[in-house]
């Protein structure tokens, strides 16, 4: 599963937890409910997600590198993970 928001105001808000159609360490490739994604398009990403306790739901910052136009007016949507995003003092060199 992935969450998937936007990174700045938008006119069209969205908050979407989806399953991914196919993932790796940089990347994760989803349909969305709501067809507003486009090429260039700042998102926070939430990977993997999971709402179980004592899940590792982190959260990155992504860049959306390709919108598929697919049957019945939906989008494939992958997104290119560009950086963990940290609340804390820690960081890591990704």
């Amino acid at each position: 599963m992935v969450r998937v928001r936007p990174s700045e105001p938008t006119l069209t808000n969205f908050d979407e937890i989806l399953p991914t159609l196919n993932s790796s360490r940089e990347s994760v490739y989803f349909v969305p409910q709501n067809a507003v994604f486009a090429l260039d398009m700042r998102v926070f990403v939430t990977f993997p997600y999971d709402t179980g306790p004592g899940s590792l739901n982190q959260e990155f910052l992504g860049k959306v590198t390709r919108v598929d136009k697919l049957p019945g007016e939906k989008q494939g949507v992958a997104v290119q993970l560009l950086m963990p995003i940290y609340l804390g003092t820690k960081e890591t060199i990704r």
